[in-house]
């Protein structure tokens, strides 16, 4: 199974949220886990909000954090660039869409034409409606 991890699964996943456990089986099982790059920029801006708003919780998540980062490592990233913010002007089949949930959209569109078989991974209900009515299976 190849997974496209869009960033508020990757959230939950990171700070055990409700439904991580069975993102984690979802990117544990993956053969290929592959996102966009905001994805890490909107992990970083998280951790870096809590380390000041929330410190005891920055600590608490930091040996997940340091896995998820190692973790990252291995992943495919998809830069945010001038093809993909063009079409994220495009309308989507279900609107309203947030401009960095249709970030992540295209990015899946376009990495779907290279990684086969790519299942999306979000609990975000547009943009899994979305991914839907591009073809995508969903997961969890």
């Amino acid at each position: 199974m190849n997974v496209y991890l869009e960033s508020s699964a990757a959230l939950r996943d990171l700070l055990d949220g409700d439904g991580a456990a069975e993102i984690r089986a979802c990117l544990e099982s993956a053969s290929v886990v592959a996102t966009s790059q905001l994805t890490l920029a909107e992990i970083a801006r998280v951790l870096a909000r809590l380390r000041v708003t929330h410190p005891e919780l920055s600590r608490a998540v930091a040996v997940r954090e340091a896995a998820w980062l190692a973790d990252s490592e291995l992943w495919v990233l998809h830069p945010v660039d001038d093809e993909v913010l063009g079409r994220c002007g495009r309308v989507l089949p279900h609107e309203p869409v947030r401009t960095l949930d249709a970030i992540h959209l295209v990015t899946l569109q376009r990495l779907a034409q290279v990684i086969p078989d790519l299942v999306m991974v979000s609990t975000d209900e547009r943009v899994r409606a979305n991914a839907l009515a591009f073809g995508h299976q969903l997961l969890p």
